[in-house]
């Protein structure tokens, strides 16, 4: 299969990013894609070159990871996108509305711009993240929550170096900023062919999510370290969305997507309070282990039984 040159840069940047289709399908349609590509970037310049050379990585790295519009990953992470939106932003407003009385102190001894940078940032992203959803402008959904998945990723590595990687330290903000990494990853992973356009119910979806996401970081209280919530109120956190994901393997992907959201929000701070307040991992283990297993005899009892329902429609999800 010969590929063509891209501008002055050598066919084999086209080669690369042709290696990233699944074998089957590079035998079977890889001169169909060198000829479209050949096709679509004749009469344009280097900058046109480079961004269908981008696409055509991008779909093809979608294809080796099971998260196109045709397979069950990639319909699951549509249905999520809207809610998973709704609730990062809602998370995130309510989250910087309870410690905006610390801008004030910080910016008597921080660097001023640093302090406004860290302080609306978040905020702006947010806001910016729910009137993008609401009005179906995914690609501008995908900057926002990339904006937040960033800043937490920063925060998460930056504990981690400060703290010499304490547990305790970066768990506690690993539990505030995993969440917005983990959407980031989700919704910028979500096939766009799949995306809801505008609508009212889907903007009524975003809303109610968004007050949702504020109430589980309200009830998780990421900024305090009282953590008002009893070790039982975390296990039943973690674990109801954790069982609502097992309604896919009977072909019931809206039950398994509300899981999923929830999971992203609740799971990191939740895994996070229980070893907190079971006293460490060696108190842990006897509780969580036997727990572990009935979840996965539970899974596997309803694969079994639901598997005539249509648990082969979510095959590629689980």
């Amino acid at each position: 299969m010969s590929t063509p040159a891209i501008g002055a840069a050598p066919s084999a940047v086209l080669r690369a990013a042709l290696q990233l289709y699944p074998e089957r399908y590079r035998r079977e349609r890889g001169e169909e894609l060198v000829e479209v590509f050949a096709d679509t970037t004749a009469e344009g310049g280097r900058l046109d070159a480079a961004r269908e050379l981008a696409g055509l990585a991008v779909y093809g790295l979608r294809m080796r990871l099971g998260l196109t519009g045709a397979t069950a990953a990639g319909r699951l992470l549509a249905l999520v996108a809207p809610m998973l939106a709704g609730a990062a932003a809602g998370a995130t407003l309510v989250a910087w509305a309870t410690t905006t009385y610390r801008i004030d102190n910080w910016l008597a001894w921080e660097d001023p711009y640093k302090v406004y940078f860290a302080s609306f940032c978040r905020p702006v992203a947010a806001v910016l993240l729910a009137v993008a959803a609401l009005l179906g402008r995914w690609t501008a959904v995908r900057a926002s929550a990339l904006a937040l998945g960033v800043v937490g990723a920063y925060d998460l590595v930056s504990a981690l170096r400060d703290s010499s990687f304490d547990l305790w330290w970066s768990g506690y903000i690993g539990m505030a900023s995993l969440p917005f990494v983990l959407a980031a990853l989700l919704l910028v992973a979500a096939p766009t062919d799949l995306l809801p356009r505008p609508a009212w119910r889907r903007a009524g979806l975003v809303l109610a999510s968004g007050a949702v996401g504020g109430l589980l970081v309200g009830a998780q209280s990421w900024d305090d370290t009282r953590f008002p919530l009893d070790l039982p109120w975390f296990v039943l956190m973690l674990l109801v969305p954790l069982v609502l994901t097992f309604a896919g393997l009977r072909g019931r992907v809206a039950p398994m997507a509300v899981g999923v959201t929830v999971l992203v929000l609740t799971g990191p701070g939740c895994l996070f309070n229980i070893w907190r307040e079971s006293g460490g991992v060696s108190r842990l283990l006897p509780v969580a282990a036997p727990t572990v297993a009935l979840l996965v005899l539970a899974a596997v009892a309803v694969r079994r039984f639901g598997r005539r329902e249509g648990a082969g429609a979510v095959r590629g999800v689980v």
